[in-house]
């Protein structure tokens, strides 16, 4: 199951990184969310997600698994993601713990909801 969800966090990072609007059209669910603290925004819906993705520019974008649980229609991760990025001129490098919210879609797993949290630098 974290090998699943390995691949699909993977994919998500490659579109942030390209930029690619197109690509998020097709892989986010309908009804995406995005709640973060100390991250883009406290409260982005789908469309503002999108919008945004030509402004973020990533060097590095990768997530470390921690558990996932399947149940069936949904499927919720935890992960931890090491981002080096800027929006502008703001700095958004850092540790985030995030919760995903996958949504099963005809075999294809999409996000739905991602609430993420910046972590303090230790």
């Amino acid at each position: 199951m974290i090998e699943t969800f390995a691949r699909v966090e993977e994919e998500w990072a490659q579109i942030v990184q390209r930029r690619d609007q197109a690509a998020a059209e097709e892989f986010l669910a309908a009804d995406f969310l995005l709640t973060s603290a100390g991250g883009v925004s406290t409260h982005m819906p789908r469309s503002d997600w999108i919008a945004s993705l030509p402004s973020i520019e990533t060097g590095l974008l990768e997530a470390e698994i921690e558990e996932a649980r399947d149940y069936g229609a949904v499927a919720v991760v935890k992960a931890r993601l090491r981002w080096e990025a800027r929006m502008g001129e703001r700095d958004l490098t850092g540790t985030y713990a995030v919760t995903d919210v996958f949504r099963n879609d005809d075999g294809r797993w999409r996000p739905s909801w991602r609430i993420s949290v910046r972590l303090p630098e230790s």
